[in-house]
Parts: C-alpha cells; sequence; structure tokens
C-alpha cells in the first residue's frame, strides 16, 4: 500500500490520492443518530432565557421569549399564561413608572420625569402618553411659567 500511494504521489496524482482518503474515511463516518433540529434543547434555552430576563426586570424582552414559546408550543398553556402575567407586570410597571414622571414633572425634576417616561417607552413602546410628555419636555420650558404668566 506504501509503495502504491508513493507511486500516485510521484505520478502526480495528489488529487487521486485524496479522493482515496476521502473515500476511506467516509467508511468512519457514523450517521448522525438524530436528524431532526433539536426543538426540546431550544425550547428549554429559551425558556431559560425568559425566566432570567424577567428576573432582571427586562419584561418587554421576556414578553418577546414568552411570545415565541407559546408560538412554538401553542398546546403548552403555561407559555400562553406566563405571556398573559408579562403584560400584565409590563402594564402596572408602566402605570408606576407614568405616575413617577408625573410627579416629578409636578416637582421640577424634567430630567428624572424624562427618564421615567423613558422607562415606560422601554417597557411599552405604543405607550402615547409618555411619548406626548417626552415631546414636550423636549421643547424648552415656556416663558409664561418664568415670568408668572406675563408676556
Amino acid at each position: 500500500m506504501i509503495c502504491s500511494l508513493s507511486l500516485l504521489l510521484s505520478r502526480g496524482s495528489f488529487a487521486s490520492l485524496v479522493a482515496i482518503v476521502v473515500v476511506g474515511l467516509s467508511g468512519c463516518v457514523q450517521p448522525s443518530a438524530r436528524l431532526s433540529p433539536e426543538p426540546i434543547s431550544t425550547t428549554v434555552n429559551r425558556e431559560k432565557l425568559a425566566l432570567d430576563l424577567q428576573e432582571r426586570g427586562e419584561l418587554a424582552e421576556a414578553l418577546i421569549q414568552w411570545t415565541i414559546l407559546s408560538t412554538i408550543e401553542p398546546a403548552n398553556r403555561d407559555y400562553e399564561n406566563r405571556v398573559t402575567r408579562t403584560k400584565q407586570l409590563i402594564d402596572n410597571k408602566s402605570k408606576s413608572l407614568m405616575l413617577d414622571g408625573m410627579s416629578n414633572l409636578r416637582r421640577g425634576a424634567r430630567e428624572a420625569a424624562r427618564l421615567s417616561f423613558l422607562k415606560v417607552l422601554a417597557l411599552n413602546p405604543r405607550n402615547k402618553e409618555a411619548l406626548e410628555h417626552l415631546r414636550q419636555l423636549a421643547m424648552p420650558p415656556s416663558t409664561e411659567s418664568k415670568n408668572g404668566g406675563k408676556s
């Protein structure tokens, strides 16, 4: 065998040698026992991610993961319940942050109010009230409030 390999190499049949090696080694390869994707591990990993996000208070991102899981496994009622519960948590947190923002606004703490409203939008980008308050905060304070309403 070594003589025939050296003869092939000496004649410039390197491609032939590679083909022989590949064919010989292909008999050593075993087909995978699982040809299908691994939805279980993917689901488990996504569930762990959702729980971790929720624990860290990243509710909007957690909601995305729970929604994906409930779509992947529609028969799993736990995922649908987690979607509902996370939406409730987002709603409660948004309301609390809106109250903080409004309180800060009344006290004249514009930057604290702005941060509260931004946090609301991070949880719920469609919150029109928070967006409107941010628009108002982006404008310079009115001159009326500075000189007692006189122009």
